[in-house]
C-alpha cells in the first residue's frame, strides 16, 4: 500500500493507534515518528539520546510510550509533547507495554527486569526472574496477566503484582516477542531458533493436557486422584479403583482392618461393577495374615505340622498368596538354620537345614550356607558335627576352592590329614593372595609330617 520513508536508522517498531488513523515508528536514529494512515508525516518525537526500540499507544490513543537504549522510557502526548521520562532501568530499555485499562505500563530491558510503573511515571514494582535480557512484554486483554520473553530462552508470565506464574520453556535460543491472542487464551512467541510457538492458557485445555500427562500416573496414586478433582473422570477413576483394592488389601494383612474397608469402599465408589464386600474381604485377609504369623512362630518352635496346617488355612483365606505350604515352612527353617550358625548352635542348624530338606525336597540351602556352618562350626572345634555341612557344600560347589578350603579345616581337625591335604591343595592353586597361599602351604607341610597346625591359637585367630 505505502512505504513510509524518513528515518535514517534502521527501523525496530511499529504500532497503530487504537483509533487506526495513527502510525508511531521507532528507530535507531534516537527518535520516534508520527505518520497518518496514507503515510504522511505528522510528526518526529526527539528526546532520546540512543536508537529507540519499541512504541506502543495508550488504550485511549492520548499518549505514546518509546522504549530506549539510553536506558528509558518516555511518555509524549499525541501532538508530539514530551510528558515525563521514566529512569530506573540500568540497560537498555527494549520493549515497553501499557495495560488494557491505560493505568499501567510495563518496560522491558537488558538489565533482566521488567519494571511497572503508573500513568504518571512513579515505578511501582520491578519483576526479577530472567537470566537474561528481557526482550519484550505484554499485557493479556484482561489485563491480569504480564507474559516477558528473554534472551534466557523462556517466557515468563506474571500476575499484575509482579508474582512469577509459571516459566514456558521450549525455545532453544533468544526469544524476542511475545503477543496474546486477543481472547487471552493463546500466546506467540518468537525466537532465534527460527520458531514461533504457541502456547495453550486456556485453564480447562491445560488442565485436561496435565491429566492426560498424568493418567498413568494416577491410575497407581489414586491418593493424588482423590487430590485432584479436575482429572476424576468416570475413566480415570475406574482405572485407579484396582490400586485402591490393592491398597487395601495390603492394609488389611497389617491388621488395618477400618482402613482397609474404607479403601474398599473407594474403590466400589469409584467402580460399582466391582465384585467386593469390603468387611469380608478385609476380615479374610486380616485372618489369613493372623494364621501366617502364628504358622511363623510354629516353625521357630518346630511344630512343623501345626505351621504347615496354619499356612494352608490362610491359602484357604486368601487364594493370592504366592507360596506352598511345605516349601514356606522349609524355607523359614533354613533361615533358622542361617542365624543359628551365628548364634554358634552349630548342631541346631545342622538340624534346621536337614529338616527344611526333609519337608520340602526342593528347598534352596545354597553352598555358601553349608559352608558357613562347616566353617565356623569347625573353629568351633565342632568340626565331627559339622561335616556333613562340609560335605554338602563341596557336593554343591567342587569346584570353589574357597569351599574346598573350609572342609579341609574340618579334616584337619578330625584327623583325617590326606582329606585335608587334598582341600587344601586345591584352595592354593586357585588363590592369587600370597599371604594365604604361604599359609596353607605351611600347614600341608605340618600335615605331610603328621603334626596338626590348628593350636588353640591358630584357631582363634582364623
Amino acid at each position: 500500500l505505502k512505504t513510509l520513508k524518513g528515518h535514517s536508522g534502521s527501523v525496530n517498531s511499529v504500532s497503530f493507534s487504537p483509533d487506526g488513523k495513527t502510525i508511531a515508528t521507532a528507530s535507531s536514529d534516537s527518535t520516534v515518528k508520527l505518520w497518518d494512515i496514507s503515510g504522511k508525516p505528522l510528526k518526529t518525537l526527539k528526546g532520546h539520546s540512543g536508537s529507540v526500540w519499541g512504541v506502543s499507544f495508550s488504550p485511549d490513543g492520548k499518549t505514546i510510550a518509546s522504549a530506549s537504549d539510553d536506558s528509558t522510557v518516555k511518555l509524549w502526548d499525541i501532538s508530539g509533547k514530551l510528558l515525563t521520562t521514566l529512569k530506573g532501568h540500568s540497560g537498555y530499555v527494549n520493549s515497553v507495554s501499557f495495560s488494557p485499562d491505560g493505568k499501567t505500563i510495563a518496560s522491558a530491558s537488558g538489565d533482566s527486569t521488567v519494571k511497572l510503573w503508573d500513568i504518571s511515571g512513579k515505578p511501582l514494582k520491578t519483576l526479577k526472574g530472567h537470566s537474561g535480557y528481557v526482550n519484550s512484554v505484554s499485557f493479556s486483554p484482561d489485563g491480569k496477566t504480564i507474559a516477558t520473553a528473554s534472551s534466557d530462552s523462556t517466557v515468563k508470565l506474571w500476575d499484575i503484582s509482579g508474582k512469577p506464574l509459571t516459566t514456558l520453556k521450549e525455545h532453544s535460543s533468544w526469544v524476542y516477542s511475545v503477543s496474546f491472542s486477543p481472547d487471552g487464551k493463546t500466546i506467540a512467541t518468537a525466537s532465534y531458533d527460527r520458531t514461533v510457538i504457541l502456547w495453550d492458557l486456556d485453564l480447562n485445555n491445560l488442565l485436561a493436557s496435565g491429566c492426560n500427562w498424568l493418567n498413568n500416573y494416577l491410575a497407581i496414586h489414586p491418593d493424588v486422584l482423590q487430590d485432584l478433582k479436575a482429572c476424576q473422570t468416570p475413566a480415570m477413576k475406574k482405572a485407579a479403583a484396582p490400586t485402591l483394592v490393592t491398597q487395601g488389601e495390603e492394609l488389611a494383612r497389617n491388621q488395618d482392618i477400618n482402613l482397609a474397608i474404607a479403601k474398599f469402599h473407594q474403590a466400589l465408589e469409584w467402580n460399582p461393577s466391582l465384585k467386593l464386600d469390603p468387611q469380608a474381604k478385609a476380615k479374610q485377609l486380616a485372618d489369613a495374615s493372623a494364621l501366617i504369623e502364628k504358622g511363623e512362630s510354629r516353625v521357630q518352635a518346630g511344630n512343623l505340622d501345626g505351621a504347615v496346617a496354619n499356612f494352608q488355612q490362610a491359602l484357604q483365606l486368601d487364594p493370592s498368596l504366592d507360596f506352598k505350604p511345605k516349601a514356606k515352612a522349609a524355607t523359614l527353617l533354613v533361615e533358622q538354620g542361617t542365624s543359628l550358625v551365628w548364634q554358634d548352635k552349630f548342631k541346631e542348624a545342622l538340624a534346621a537345614y536337614t529338616n527344611a530338606q526333609q519337608l520340602d525336597p526342593k528347598v534352596e540351602i545354597s553352598a555358601d550356607n553349608w559352608d558357613t556352618l562347616c566353617w565356623h562350626g569347625s573353629l568351633q572345634k565342632q568340626a565331627a558335627d559339622v561335616m556333613f555341612a562340609c560335605n554338602q557344600a563341596v557336593k554343591l560347589a567342587p569346584d570353589n576352592g574357597s569351599i574346598r578350603d573350609s572342609r579341609g579345616l574340618a579334616r584337619a581337625l578330625k584327623g583325617d590329614y590326606q582329606g585335608a591335604i587334598a582341600d587344601f591343595e586345591a584352595y592354593i592353586a586357585q588363590t592369587d593372595d600370597k599371604d594365604i597361599k604361604a599359609q596353607r602351604q605351611s600347614w600341608v607341610k605340618d600335615l605331610k609330617a603328621g603334626k596338626n597346625p590348628f593350636t588353640d591359637d591358630v584357631l582363634k585367630k582364623l
